[in-house]
């Protein structure tokens, strides 16, 4: 039966390994690690896939590919594109302005109903016994930019800590006060409101209990892959959480954490934390 094809939470494919799903989606199927010994092969045919839900940080390698052009006009897709502005935190990430050009130029491509921008996660930390602080005014800053572009809706959530997170040497991550945490959205809400941004939460179900107005996020949402729908492909399709909190319906994700991201931000629970690994198509 026809999927959706998550590309992908668990990597970034659009930024590192662009080449490796282009040639894959030509040839018409791709396998992936699994874990634990396992692997998986699924069909990219196009018959077999009701669209396409990209995710990254950086999607200029990616819409450089002379194969995107294509790709778009034969499959539904949106697109999450994670823009903060932490360099503390994401050391290896382009500079906000490249990432932004990335951003209008995907917006002139695909539409910008069909982005949703990612700020995410918020993160209260310090560095090497420094001062306690947190990455959340950038926010703020970049809503005009954001209604500049016709971006009008927005995912974020707070940081989970992980033990693997707790342990890093470099950083220090405090968790946020529940009070912390409503003030921001509540903040949060009524700016984005003011610029025309529809805000959601991402899997923190207790923010959006107590903040009024403040939707649960669908990251794979049935509403927005029906509206998006170009072809007339899209089913209904049952409710499939990834974890607490998560309100996302069913899609196939074909990342693995073995494929090494190079952006190695220091709040990511799949980067190794003692050693930040380089990935062979680190363009």
């Amino acid at each position: 039966m026809a999927q959706y094809i998550s590309v992908s939470r668990r990597t970034d494919i659009p930024r590192f390994y662009a080449d490796h799903f282009f040639a894959a989606w030509q040839k018409g199927s791709i396998s992936y690690d699994g874990g634990y010994g396992r692997s998986y092969t699924v069909s990219l045919r196009q018959d077999d896939v009701l669209g396409y839900i990209f995710w990254s940080k950086d999607f200029r390698n990616f819409l450089a590919n002379p194969s995107f052009p294509t790709l778009i006009a034969r499959n539904n897709a949106i697109f999450h594109y994670t823009i903060n502005d932490c360099p503390e935190l994401e050391p290896r990430v382009a500079p906000l302005v490249e990432r932004l050009s990335g951003l209008a130029a995907l917006a002139d491509l695909v539409g910008p109903e069909r982005i949703i921008w990612r700020y995410d996660p918020l993160c209260k930390y310090s560095l090497k016994q420094g001062p306690v602080k947190d990455n959340a005014a950038p926010f703020f800053g970049l809503l005009e930019k954001m209604r500049q572009y016709g971006i009008r809706r927005c995912h974020f959530s707070f940081a989970t800590l992980y033990a693997k997170l707790t342990g890093r040497s470099a950083v220090r991550f405090i968790p946020f006060s529940p009070a912390e945490q409503q003030q921001l959205a509540v903040d949060m809400l009524r700016s984005a409101s003011a610029y025309g941004i529809e805000l959601f939460i991402c899997c923190n179900p207790e923010v959006a209990t107590r903040t009024p107005g403040l939707p649960t996020a669908r990251c794979v949402d049935q509403e927005l892959l029906a509206a998006t729908d170009r072809f007339g492909v899209h089913r209904s399709l049952a409710k499939k959480p990834t974890r607490k909190g998560c309100g996302c319906y069913a899609s196939r994700d074909i990342g693995a954490y073995s494929q090494s991201c190079g952006h190695g931000c220091l709040y990511c629970y799949a980067n190794p934390g003692k050693k930040l690994t380089e990935c062979s198509d680190h363009k």
